[in-house]
């Protein structure tokens, strides 16, 4: 665009470099130049921090992952312990199961053959008892009888001698 005249007023500096002298552009252009190098360093630096966050970040990234998988064995390695553990005291306690109804059963058994003996015993009392008590009664029948012998002896002789 070609610069515009006004009435009274002097030159409008519009930004364009062909109104200027070349010194006046060549301040410009070094000042230009000085603000690009100031952006681009603070670009660079914040770069540079964004690098370094990506490290750190990068870094506890990977140990978080390495702190899991560390997590994940400990995992593995009780549940595996734990697993074996409960497998021994399953068979440790089939076993005792097993022998505890072994020596139940024996032990049933042995009362089974006990109570056999003392009702065996418990006959042979009654057989003895029933007959003994048959015996004291013939006994007590022959008492009599000979009790009754002897009073019908003494009764004759009695009569005898009188």
């Amino acid at each position: 665009m070609a610069a515009k005249k006004g009435k009274g007023k002097g030159k409008k500096d519009n930004g364009d470099p062909a109104e200027f002298d070349p010194k006046e552009n060549l301040k410009r252009a070094e000042a230009e130049i000085s603000s690009l190098q100031r952006q681009l360093d603070v670009s660079a630096q914040e770069m540079q921090y964004a690098r370094e966050h990506e490290r750190e970040w990068r870094e506890r990234l990977d140990a978080f992952g390495v702190a899991m998988e560390k997590q994940r064995e400990n995992t593995l390695d009780i549940m595996s312990d734990m697993s074996r553990q409960f497998k021994a005291m399953q068979e440790q306690l089939l076993q005792k199961i097993d022998v505890l109804e072994r020596k139940n059963h024996t032990l049933t058994e042995q009362l089974e053959a006990r109570d056999n003996e003392v009702e065996r015993l418990r006959a042979e009392y009654s057989e003895i008892v029933a007959g003994k008590d048959a015996e004291i009664k013939e006994l007590h029948h022959k008492a009599e009888i000979m009790s009754q012998e002897f009073s019908d002896m003494l009764k004759e002789t009695l009569d005898k001698m009188a």
